[in-house]
């Protein structure tokens, strides 16, 4: 089933939204990321998207500690990512809870602990494809890579992952539209399931991600459209 997956992005313990994936144009949203967490819950949500953006950014996860409270504090699946680069790390957070977690940096920099985890914890693993200018970034968006998106999504899937988050870092926060081609060929090529992010701002947008649920688009991540208002978590559920 299709699902609509709010997002939280921690920053120094707050929630907030970047544009473009800069952390020099954050918008501070909430103090009391454990509030926001429960709020989702309440609206419906039936799975929660969670970033260290510390973490993204210096490969030290600086938020782990709110992290293990939110999951104490929802009953809905969590997923996490943001720097989470050893395979103990992940054991800790889902010993704690978490549902799955999201590989991004440590699948260019370290391929060879991705085909320790996957075996390891099956479809709990995600690998998320941040794509900036046809290239894959990494390190918190700030480095982009000489990796071509889909090649670097093959290769991930022959060493075992089973699912993909999928980002147009120009669209993120900007609520410009999720980039339907790029999950489209991203779908049609890998042959696993994937979750669009950025750009989703409307109920088109999210109807047009719902039409492509047969090709393996398994959901969206939504997060500044639901901070802003432009979109209500409980109208699309």
């Amino acid at each position: 089933m299709f699902e609509v997956i709010p997002a939280i992005d921690l920053l120094d313990g707050k929630c907030v939204r970047l544009a473009q994936g800069e952390f020099n144009a954050k918008t501070i949203y909430s103090s009391d990321p454990l509030e926001v967490a429960r709020k989702w819950e309440a609206q419906g949500a039936k799975r929660i998207h969670i970033v260290d953006l510390n973490g993204a950014r210096t490969g030290i996860a600086e938020n782990i500690d709110i992290i293990k409270k939110i999951l104490k504090a929802v009953k809905i699946p969590v997923q996490i990512g943001g720097g989470i680069r050893r395979a103990d790390m992940m054991q800790d957070l889902f010993d704690a809870g978490a549902d799955r977690v999201v590989l991004g940096t440590t699948a260019i920099n370290n391929p060879n602990l991705i085909s320790t985890v996957c075996p390891m914890f099956g479809d709990k693993i995600a690998v998320s494809i941040d794509v900036k200018n046809k290239r894959v970034a990494t390190h918190g968006w700030r480095k982009t890579s000489h990796y071509d998106p889909l090649r670097l999504a093959k290769d991930a899937v022959v060493l075992g992952v089973r699912r993909f988050v999928y980002t147009d870092i120009k669209r993120d926060g900007m609520l410009s539209g999720p980039d339907i081609e790029g999950l489209t060929e991203l779908a049609n090529e890998c042959k696993v399931p994937v979750i669009s992010s950025g750009g989703i701002t409307t109920k088109e947008d999210i109807a047009k991600l719902r039409a492509l649920e047969s090709i393996g688009i398994e959901g969206c991540i939504i997060g500044r459209a639901l901070y802003t208002g432009d979109l209500k978590l409980e109208e699309i559920v």
